[in-house]
Formats: structure tokens, sequence, C-alpha cells
């Protein structure tokens, strides 16, 4: 039966692990001086070699030449480890096995000897998923483990494993690979199975596994078998469903150039071209990553594996932005890829996340570069009561302190509510530039409008916790709470726009300025 490539070439020997030479060198000199421990937890991300170093260490604690660092793999105990089916190593999956009977049901056999090897091995993977029973019956046999046998937890949760098991066990954190080691690997994979790949389509590859040797050895795999022809890094992105370096870089151009239109069609072809939008994410995230570093670093080029055309273009770039709308864009970015992992929403998501990026600082309400206008305060705190003579007094002013804010102060302070909320949650500000603070209604609620046609964006600001989000900074600026209501504003606004108890006219400059738009001559006065 034909092998999968990962598990052809998952390493035989300590030496061949690639990337977490720190581990194997511990485990080897642990065998090497007789200490061994009787627990041990392996933790890291998937696909970095928790497994295959547990087998790996089972072979060398019960090879026949052993215990050794270099087990033989010619013995039966070396044979029949690596294939998965010794019976004194044992493998358990945790999360179909993860209650308290299957625990005590190892705790009872591992109290036997070894049916004929050294040691009697357990290695539980995704051992997190236990539940609190399951873990329980775990320490009893951690706490006082028989001389034969050796624990080895693996997990890629490691903050949801007790205390108490964790301090019983030898922790060792994996570390995702680099990028060099693990095209590194793949040329010599390809290379041994007569593959004709470029270094770029490798590169590509090892970009998309996020330093995971399994996930890298897949994809190659999956191109071999699909391309048996040279495979560029053109052919590559096709065939694994991803944008082309051309498609990432034309996105953030029409993004540095505002062109909204542009921006709207990339985001639809995605879908139309059955893109995967977390992977698009992903490709926006590393190209304005690159941007940031080169605008802060133009030397940084050096450790980031670019050729001198990227370098170019990437600098050529770096002059359309400023350094704050980078980081502007990068925090959108980092938000909507953790909500894509959910694609029920996925095209709305992307609109309603990125577009607002598209839109100018002056177009959306805001100025271009605004500058934060100092808190203000309500009158009545300027002076300080007499507290022991009129507390009284005192709670009546606390009740008038919210009628006190005009909305000329609000509007005022509009930018700084937008930073401020931007600081705690970006998603949320980026509704709050197409919002205007408009007047105050009847309740003493604020009134907050929306143009007719962002219902969606009204909704989800609508929801408790992004609402309850900006009565916060509204109230941290003003010293008061002042509840808010969130409207659809229509063209014909007149009951919208009333005096607020004579402390503010509104005439058509500040009609214009809800709508963004202009001013125009009535029909009859231009006849």
């Amino acid at each position: 039966m034909p092998l999968a490539l990962y598990r052809k070439w998952r390493p035989k020997l300590f030496e061949e692990v690639v990337g977490q030479e720190h581990i194997v060198k511990t485990l080897q000199n642990s065998i090497r001086l007789g200490k061994i421990g009787h627990a041990y937890l392996f933790a890291g991300p998937r696909g970095t070699g928790k497994t295959t170093m547990a087998r790996l260490f089972a072979k060398s604690l019960n090879c026949v030449e052993g215990p050794t660092p270099t087990p033989c793999l010619k013995c039966p105990s070396c044979i029949e480890i690596a294939e998965g089916n010794s019976i004194d190593v044992i493998e358990i999956d945790a999360a179909s096995n993860r209650g308290i009977d299957e625990i005590r049901d190892i705790r009872e056999k591992a109290r036997l000897l070894p049916v004929r090897d050294r040691f009697k091995v357990y290695i539980i993977d995704e051992v997190h998923m236990l539940t609190t029973e399951a873990f329980n019956a775990l320490l009893k046999i951690l706490e006082e483990p028989p001389e034969h046998v050796v624990f080895i937890l693996a997990t890629t949760e490691p903050q949801k494993v007790p205390l108490t098991i964790l301090s019983r066990c030898q922790r060792f954190d994996f570390r995702r690979l680099t990028r060099d080691e693990i095209v590194s690997q793949l040329e010599k994979i390809a290379k041994e199975e007569n593959g004709n790949i470029t270094k770029d389509a490798l590169r590509l590859i090892a970009m998309q596994a996020q330093g995971s040797m399994r996930d890298a050895i897949s994809l190659l795999e999956q191109l071999l078998v699909y391309a048996p022809q040279e495979i560029d890094e053109e052919l590559a992105r096709e065939l694994l469903g991803l944008p082309t370096y051309e498609f990432v870089y034309e996105f953030a151009k029409a993004l540095g150039e505002y062109n909204i239109n542009d921006g709207w069609r990339f985001i639809q072809q995605v879908f139309q071209l059955g893109k995967n939008p977390q992977q698009f994410v992903r490709e926006l995230l590393q190209h304005f990553r690159n941007l940031l570093l080169l605008k802060v670093e133009p030397k940084l080029a050096n450790i980031m594996s670019l050729t001198q055309e990227e370098y170019e273009e990437l600098m050529a770039e770096t002059q359309i932005y400023t350094l704050k709308r980078l980081q502007d864009i990068i925090n959108v970015l980092l938000d909507l890829e953790n909500r894509l992992r959910d694609l029920t929403n996925a095209p709305l998501l992307m609109e309603m996340s990125l577009l607002p990026l598209f839109i100018k600082p002056e177009e959306s309400g805001q100025e271009v570069a605004p500058q934060a206008p100092q808190e203000v305060k309500p009158k009545e705190s300027v002076k300080e009561p007499n507290i022991k003579e009129k507390a009284p007094e005192e709670d009546k002013k606390e009740t008038k302190d919210a009628s006190s804010i005009t909305i000329k102060e609000i509007k005022e302070n509009w930018n700084l509510i937008i930073e401020r909320v931007k600081k705690r949650r970006p998603s949320v500000s980026a509704l709050l530039r197409y919002a205007h603070p408009v007047n105050f209604d009847e309740g003493g609620r604020l009134l907050i409008g929306f143009p007719k046609n962002f219902n969606f964006f009204k909704e989800r600001l609508e929801e408790s916790p992004n609402k309850q989000l900006l009565e916060e900074e509204i109230k941290k600026i003003f010293n008061v709470y002042i509840p808010i209501k969130l409207i659809l504003v229509e063209e014909n606004v007149s009951n919208l726009l009333e005096e607020d108890g004579g402390k503010e006219e509104i005439g058509p400059e500040e009609v214009r300025k809800i709508f963004n738009g202009r001013i125009v001559k009535d029909e009859e006065e231009s006849q």
C-alpha cells in the first residue's frame, strides 16, 4: 500500500528531525546519561513533530541495542514502533478516548510489566481533550509511576492541561519551523521524488504551511501528483486556489489610491474565482507587514527573502502610505482573519471590513490629521460642592449633567471618540466612520445617524457589546453616561435637526456635513 509523502518522509532517527534541535539534544543526552523521566509533555503547533519525536524516543528506549540515542531500526521493536503496532508502545487519541473509564483502563494496564520491551510507553495525543475526571485518574499514576512506564503527553494547547499534570512532566515546547528550514527539506524531497518544481513555488508552499512541516509536505505532494510538468509559483497558486501576487499587489495599489470601485471588484473576484477568503486576507497581511517593515527600516529587506523586483515595487508602494495607515490596515486585517473562521457570511464580512479602508478620512466625516480635542467636563463639575452641607444639591446636579452636554460638544469630540474606540476594537471604529452625531431626542438620548443605505452597519453597531463600548468611551470623555440611539437618516431630516433647546442653530452647512454632500440652489431660485 503506497504511503503518503509525509509518512514516507517521517524522520527515522533523531538526526533527521528538522528545526527542533534543542529538544533532540536534550532527549539524546537524557538517554546517554541514563536520566530518563517518567513523564514528558510535548507542546506545540500541529505538524511540528510532536508525535514523531515521541516515537523516536520510544525507539531509543526499547531498541535491543539501547537505551541508545541512535536506534538500530532493524530489531523487531524499532520496526513495530515505526509501523505503529508495537504491543508495548501504546498510542492513544485523547480526543476520542477522553473519559475516566479509558484512563482507568490505562492506569490498570500500566502496572503490568511490558510484554517484550524494556519500557511500556504511553503516547497520549491531544491530551488537553481529557475530561477533568480523566485528568484526576491520570494524576494518580503520574504521582506514583511504575519504573517500567514512560508517559509522553502531546498537545497543541498546553494552557488547558491542569497545573497538577504539568508539574509532574518534563515539558518541551516545539516551535514553528522557519520558511528556510521548510524549503530546504522540500527541495530534498522533490529531488528524491523526481519532482520538477521551482524554488519560488516551494517558498509559496512554505508560507502557506505556517511553520508546519507536515502541511508543507502534503501541499508538495498535491502539486507533484496534479502537475508532473514543471511547477512554477503561478501554477502553484492556481492549483492551491491562492490569489496571485499581482492580484494582491493590485488590491493593495487600489487601497493606496482610495479606489473603492476597484476594491469592491477585487473582493467580488475572490469569491467568483473560488479563492479562499481567509487565505486572501493572510496574503494581504503578509504584504502589508512587508510594507510596514520597509517603511520603518528599508534595511530589513535583507532578512525578508525578497527578490530585487519585489523590493523595488514594495519600496515604491511605501511612499503611498503613512505609518499610521499601515498600522490601521493591519489591525483591520487581523480582526477580519479571526472572524473569517466562520465562512457563513464571508462576502459580507469582507465588504464590511475592507471597503471602509477605501474611504478617505475627509470623505468619511473625519479630518485628514485630526487633533485630539481636550476632554470636555460638565460645567457643573467646575465648582466643588460643600459635601457636608449640600450633599442633596450635588445629587440634583448629577442628574442634570447629561443635559448640559450640547450636540456641538459631541461633534467636536467625535474624532476623539472614534480614536478611543479604535484602540479597543478596530472593527467598531470602522462602522463609526459612516456615522454622525445628529442631535438629542426628547428623552435625552444622543441620536447617531447612518445614511439610509447603511442599515447593516447600523445593525452591527446596535449589537450589545459594540453599543456598550461606544457608550463607555463617550462616558469617559464627558464624565457622564449618555444613552445613544442609532437611526437611519432620510433625505428629509428636518425632524431630526431641531434646535437643541436653543443651544445651537442647525443651518445648511450642518446639514451638508451630516450627509457629506454639497449645497445646490433651489430649482425655483435658479429659474
